[in-house]
């Protein structure tokens, strides 16, 4: 089936299920889907249902749940960290694509030269879920609440973090050949303005690995997307 639908609440032993209201008016109005036409669901956990309308109300559509499969969890994960951008089509639009690449979270970043410092977080997770919808992967973003920089390197103290800066006086590594033989990956992608000298000595303070793209200089977005296929590189190539 190429058409899916979001029902995050949607479990294994359901018979029947009641989409919300926003699927429900795409379905309906949009789509014209009718009673005894046939859909795909999927609740973002790796469950997948095949389903056929039994009343297609455009506010309560209802469906009768005929069939489940069930997709393995990946072998590994990225978590992205992604700085808040000025621009909020540019931040959805990453959130977008790093959806579509399969990431497995995502945490906005309030840094000390972020420009913007508020966050929608009804809209982001609409777009994981129309990229989830679109892309028909089985896995949709945990959309994490926005932490400072600090509080995101103390969360995650134990993990392997993989930050991308733009000084020239430090040490990095290709991220392509650092993200080898590791199966949970934490990406910190600073703002417009990089993180500031504060936050790369503490991220320094916590044994941080610091990557590098290249020699170009990326836009942020860029530079999250273009992080995330190095890393499906190496995996692949391993």
């Amino acid at each position: 089936m190429s058409q899916r639908f979001y029902a995050p609440d949607l479990k294994v032993d359901q018979s029947s299920y009641i989409l919300d209201p926003f699927e429900s008016k795409h379905l309906v109005r949009v789509l014209r889907k009718k009673e005894g036409d046939r859909i795909e669901l999927g609740n973002g956990n790796g469950d997948l249902f095949e389903a056929v309308i039994i009343d297609a109300n455009n506010k309560r559509c209802a469906l009768a749940i005929q069939g489940h499969s069930k997709e393995p969890q990946p072998a590994f994960r990225i978590h992205l960290a992604l700085a808040l951008l000025k621009s909020n089509d540019r931040f959805e639009w990453c959130l977008e694509k790093a959806t579509e690449l399969g990431v497995a979270s995502i945490t906005p970043l309030l840094g000390d030269h972020c420009e913007k410092h508020k966050f929608n977080q009804e809209r982001a997770e609409r777009t994981l879920q129309s990229a989830f919808k679109q892309s028909l992967n089985a896995f949709i973003p945990e959309l994490h609440p926005v932490l400072s920089v600090s509080d995101y390197l103390d969360a995650h103290h134990e993990d392997t973090v993989f930050m991308g800066h733009c000084y020239d006086n430090m040490h990095k590594e290709d991220l392509f050949f650092a993200a080898a033989n590791h199966k949970d990956y934490h990406i910190m992608i600073g703002p417009e303005g990089d993180f500031s000298t504060t936050e790369v000595s503490l991220a320094a303070h916590h044994k941080v690995t610091f990557f590098s793209l290249g020699e170009q200089r990326l836009r942020t977005e860029t530079a999250a997307i273009v992080a995330i296929n190095r890393i499906l590189c190496a995996q692949l190539s391993q």
